[in-house]
């Protein structure tokens, strides 16, 4: 069984983050290592701020008994992180270990803003650290905060094309997929084969309502399916029909129970069934 670092935000309420990454990588018969960023009580939308508490010190003794232990891991995945002095230290991991699935989720906004608590300072850290990916998976508003656009510029593929180009200069070389683009009456994923390729698309009709945690719920299969060696498009393609059957399923929910995230059990079922 290969071992999936995660790196993000383990928040007490609800199944966002870590929380719902931990039974998505499980059901992929991938091994999770979790290193929790923070400790938060709820997530930072649609409830009250949240409290936080700092495990940048558990964090570092945690890697060093895993480094004594001779531990080894076939990939790294980075969602939030929420502190630009932590985002150092994880770079600093990601070039120790130098994994060959090193996916980073830039955390940092949606619907055309940053998330509160968050600054430019903290969006250059972020695009530093993307740098080091092999993959990222930003959402509309966060591939625009990465290339320096106004996160509520609308969606386009000249556009597109133009931001990755931005990337590009910036020394970022991952291969991009962007998830969670509106059109009228869609849903849509653009990403590349290959690093620098033209687009592709898969697009689903759009779910009215806004869903959270949808960026981690795809991001922790997509790194789980590419430990496993799956091919990339077909590792984009189960994170794109497993989020769909999460969104489908939490769908009849009203906004006050969404905030706590997406519903898992038929996603958990779907991706069960490749390891029947």
């Amino acid at each position: 069984m290969k071992t999936l670092m995660i790196a993000e935000d383990l928040t007490a309420l609800g199944q966002i983050s870590l929380a719902s990454a931990l039974g998505v990588v499980q059901a992929q018969s991938v091994r999770p290592a979790m290193l929790p960023t923070a400790l938060l009580s709820t997530q930072s939308e649609g409830f009250s701020t949240p409290v936080a508490l700092s495990t940048e010190e558990w964090l570092e003794n945690t890697l060093a008994q895993w480094l004594d232990m001779g531990e080894e891991f076939a990939g790294i995945l980075i969602g939030y992180v929420g502190q630009t002095a932590l985002i150092d230290k994880l770079s600093v991991i990601i070039d120790h270990f130098a994994l060959p699935v090193t996916v980073i989720d830039p955390v940092m906004g949606d619907r055309g803003s940053l998330y509160p608590g968050l600054d430019e300072d903290y969006v250059v850290a972020v695009r530093q650290l993307c740098q080091k990916a092999t993959v990222i998976t930003p959402n509309w508003t966060e591939l625009c905060l990465l290339a320096g656009y106004d996160p509520t510029s609308e969606c386009t593929q000249e556009l597109l094309d133009t931001m990755v180009e931005q990337l590009r200069q910036e020394g970022i070389s991952a291969r991009v997929i962007v998830t969670g683009i509106l059109g009228q009456g869609t849903s849509s994923t653009a990403y590349q084969a290959e690093k620098d390729d033209q687009f592709n698309w898969l697009i689903a009709p759009r779910i009215p309502g806004h869903f959270y945690g949808t960026g981690d719920l795809f991001s922790a299969i997509l790194a789980s399916q590419l430990v496993k060696d799956v091919p990339f498009e077909r590792a984009i393609q189960v994170a794109h029909e497993g989020l769909r059957l999460a969104i489908v399923q939490t769908a009849p929910f009203d906004e006050g129970q969404r905030r706590y995230g997406l519903q898992l059990s038929h996603l958990l079922a779907y991706l069960t069934s490749f390891e029947a």
